[in-house]
């Protein structure tokens, strides 16, 4: 039996997203379209934020997020005004 989650089928944004192929395959999305929105959890690999402080700029007054999702640009520029959040 297999009991791997489809994407259709995913509980929230905050699946974990481990295998290395899916990985891969989102380092290319990004890299094709530099305007295509991420969740939270998508960007905390492809940014290398970890999941709380996502969390956190999600639920600041000015976030960059829309409809639980963002680009990678806006993110970036969101995050180069506001020191106190790092990428790791």
């Amino acid at each position: 039996m297999n009991n791997r989650k489809s994407p259709q089928n995913s509980d929230s944004d905050e699946d974990d997203i481990k295998d290395p192929l899916l990985i891969f395959a989102l380092f290319q999305l990004a890299s094709k379209f530099p305007d295509r929105r991420f969740t939270g959890a998508q960007l905390s690999i492809l940014m290398g934020i970890g999941r709380t402080a996502i969390s956190q700029i999600k639920n600041e007054p000015d976030s960059p997020f829309s409809l639980s999702k963002c680009t990678m640009k806006k993110l970036g520029r969101w995050l180069d005004q506001h020191s106190g959040y790092k990428q790791h």
